[in-house]
């Protein structure tokens, strides 16, 4: 698997969250399919794209997923991506993806504090 930082790690009581920088498209597609609506609406938001099909659109989803890649290219053949994975006791498993660092962020710490994103 490709390198991977962590931008952030944080626990509260048994939830250990985490935002890790990757540049492992396979894995940041992998954590963009398992995001649930309110990630999926969290992200869509962050990405300011004004655009983007209606959420029950069939297109809604492959939309966001391009607007996603569009702001991962580092360079013509590079692109980076942020994804938050959660803990609760299990194992770490990916919850969100986003080209940047600041929605990434916003993400997590809002799933550490409160469990859940809106």
């Amino acid at each position: 698997m490709p390198q991977q930082e962590v931008f952030l790690d944080e626990r509260v009581g048994n939830k250990h969250v985490q935002v890790l920088k990757t540049y492992d498209a396979a894995f940041a597609r992998e954590a963009f399919d398992v995001m649930d609506a309110q990630a999926l609406k969290f992200l869509s938001v962050r990405l300011g794209a004004e655009d983007l099909p209606a959420p029950d659109s069939p297109d809604f989803t492959d939309s966001i997923w391009q607007e996603l890649e569009d702001g991962a290219r580092e360079d013509w053949n590079k692109f980076s991506y942020f994804v938050v994975t959660e803990d609760a006791g299990n194992r770490p498993a990916p919850v969100f993806v986003s080209a940047d660092w600041p929605s990434a962020e916003a993400f997590a710490r809002t799933l550490a504090q409160f469990g859940k994103v809106d």
